[in-house]
């Protein structure tokens, strides 16, 4: 079982339920405890089409920020 959800910086993300963080590529480390889970998918593959439907639907995000241009903003 793999759960989908948002970093910071705005791009989605998934990672194994049974995970406890999970580091996005902008460089945030994120407790999945405390993240609003948005999605919950059988298998990897499902959890990928599920990010990409998310990261490309309504706001058609192509751009990211890195962890250190958020520091202080949250």
């Amino acid at each position: 079982m793999f759960v989908v959800f948002r970093c910071r910086c705005g791009r989605h993300l998934y990672a194994p339920k049974d995970a406890k963080t999970r580091t996005c590529p902008c460089g945030k480390r994120t407790l999945l405890c405390r993240a609003r889970i948005l999605a919950r998918a059988e298998d990897a593959f499902a959890a990928g089409e599920v990010v990409r439907r998310l990261q490309l639907g309504e706001h058609g995000m192509t751009g990211f920020r890195s962890a250190k241009q958020l520091q202080g903003k949250f």
